[in-house]
């Protein structure tokens, strides 16, 4: 019997309704809506929550909408589902992916990461994006500043680890 595969709505609400839900997605994407300066981000990750108090949040069956905060100035993003790659919950480390939304580009990086393959030294570190599967926490939200958080190879001691279930 096939598994029936997670429709992003409800697998938004649903890690909502547990804590921080990280949004992955293509900004460059038909519909979307974020400041311009992400338009063209092939993999933007946004943190939305309950307990951000975004006023206007609405999950809809044709996007999600909320106004967040970039560098602590707000700005009503608009993003449409098919513009959704993949979702993840801060509080269980559990995470969807919807392969058949996923940009190339992300791709390549998961593939690259697998294949032991790195940018080579003093590449543009805007270049070298962390992969899907290795989300930190911290990341874009709707309170806050926009920044990247280090990597690391190893979560620390007594942090939940991070799974992505790829969906077919």
């Amino acid at each position: 019997m096939a598994r029936s595969v997670p429709r992003k709505k409800e697998t938004l609400l649903a890690y909502l309704a547990r804590g921080i839900a990280m949004v992955h997605l293509d900004a460059r994407r038909p519909g979307v809506v974020v400041p311009s300066q992400y338009a063209m981000d092939a993999h933007l990750r946004l943190n939305l929550s309950y307990r951000y108090g975004i006023p206007d949040l609405e999950v809809s069956d044709q996007r999600i909408q909320a106004t967040l905060s970039f560098g602590g100035r707000p700005f009503r993003c608009i993003l449409p589902w098919g513009c959704v790659f993949g979702i993840t919950s801060h509080g269980t480390g559990d995470g969807q992916v919807w392969p058949e939304d996923l940009p190339v580009e992300v791709v390549h990086t998961m593939a690259d990461r697998q294949n032991g393959m790195h940018a080579p030294a003093g590449g543009d570190r805007a270049s070298r994006k962390p992969p899907l599967s290795a989300v930190a926490d911290g990341g874009i939200h709707g309170e806050g500043d926009l920044k990247e958080e280090p990597r690391r190879a190893e979560p620390p001691e007594g942090a939940p680890r991070r799974h992505l279930r790829l969906v077919r």
